[in-house]
């Protein structure tokens, strides 16, 4: 009997700790389209390797020289294009615990974590899809809000 009861014991907490997901809509819709879909445009402002890192805000200018259109749409916050495990990702760069336009994300080089310079929030954006690793992000179960990077032309195109 006190064996079953260890049993029951541990798979409540096992189907406990799998119900609770990450929430990674926390930030308002806004519409994303950046359009690296030729080789040249990607070579020159896309990622290539583990670790590498690209930000892009039409508001701010993010890369000054990037050709923005009427087209290109950057999220809330801007956009964060990293080269993960499983090739190029995109997340929007506002941090999901404070949910401002302006307080964006950075990015750590050294540990290819996304991070909010403001509540100190950690993130897995090169191998675990913008799930947070520390702070108030962790504690609260908010994840990074991805967009989707399609292949095309030799280059990609990110969308929602």
């Amino acid at each position: 009997m006190k064996g079953l009861k260890w049993l029951f014991c541990s798979v409540a907490i096992v189907a406990t700790a799998a119900c609770s997901g990450v929430d990674s809509y926390r930030i308002p819709a806004h519409s994303v389209f950046i359009d690296l879909s030729n080789a040249g445009l990607w070579n020159t402002y896309g990622v290539a390797g583990y670790g590498e890192c690209r930000m892009f805000s039409k508001d701010k200018r993010i890369p000054a020289n990037f050709p923005y259109t009427e087209r290109t749409s950057t999220g809330f916050g801007g956009i964060m294009l990293v080269y993960g495990i499983n090739g190029p990702t995109a997340y929007d760069r506002c941090c999901p615990v404070e949910v401002d336009k302006d307080i964006v994300l950075s990015f750590d080089s050294e540990t290819f974590e996304a991070y909010c310079p403001t509540c100190g929030s950690r993130f897995n954006v090169c191998e675990a899809d913008g799930v947070p690793l520390s702070g108030p992000a962790l504690n609260n179960h908010y994840g990074l809000q991805r967009f989707v990077v399609v292949a095309s032309n030799g280059g990609y195109i990110i969308t929602r």
